[in-house]
């Protein structure tokens, strides 16, 4: 558990180290749809999309992103506002909003590979597949959880406006701090159009 987050931040740091060839592609706003699908196992499980840990239940989304602030080593600050459907047996609406740091990343050829990774607050109408099965064994009801959005995004130079991006969609209580939950998972892929 721990070995992959250490990965992971390793992987960001290399990435923000390396000089990038692109124009930053983080200015001004852009718009975004993606969809995937739940699984039932721990948020950073949901990276291994080849397991067979899904749930028949799966969400759609679309969101907004302006970013108000350029950082060191080609990190920009934004802000995300989303809203998505949650579907399967049940259905369940969701919005969500936060802090969006993203930095340029890195180009190879005329592909860049850029990491981002959303923070903020979740809050659905109702929970769903195992959701609802953490929530019972809590027993409280969660519609308002944190959110975390980590993604990888290419870009191609030809299509300069055009990202397509992979997200693990989280909502959880924060190791406690709302609730001890890892409420939902989704693996997704979307379109970024930026302005």
């Amino acid at each position: 558990m721990y070995r992959a987050k250490f990965g992971a931040l390793i992987a960001l740091a290399a990435l923000a180290a390396t000089p990038s060839q692109a124009e930053p592609i983080t200015d001004g706003s852009n718009v975004f749809i993606f969809a995937g699908r739940f699984q039932d196992e721990w948020v950073w499980e949901t990276a291994a999309f080849w397991r067979p840990h899904y749930e028949d239940n799966y969400f759609v989304g679309a969101g907004y992103q302006t970013f108000v602030a350029e950082l060191p080593a080609n990190f920009h600050l934004g802000v995300e506002l989303g809203v998505g459907l949650r579907v399967g047996a049940e259905a369940s609406a969701e919005i969500w909003t936060g802090a969006v740091l993203k930095n340029d990343g890195v180009t190879i050829g005329a592909v860049t590979i850029s990491p981002a990774i959303t923070g903020g607050i979740s809050m659905v109408s109702d929970t769903i597949g195992v959701e609802t099965d953490r929530a019972a064994k809590i027993e409280r009801n969660v519609p308002v959880l944190f959110y975390m959005g980590p993604e990888i995004a290419l870009s191609h130079a030809d299509f300069p406006d055009l990202e397509l991006f992979a997200r693990i969609h989280h909502r959880s209580g924060g190791y406690g701090v709302i609730a001890e939950i890892d409420g939902s998972n989704a693996a997704t892929v979307g379109l970024r159009f930026k302005q």
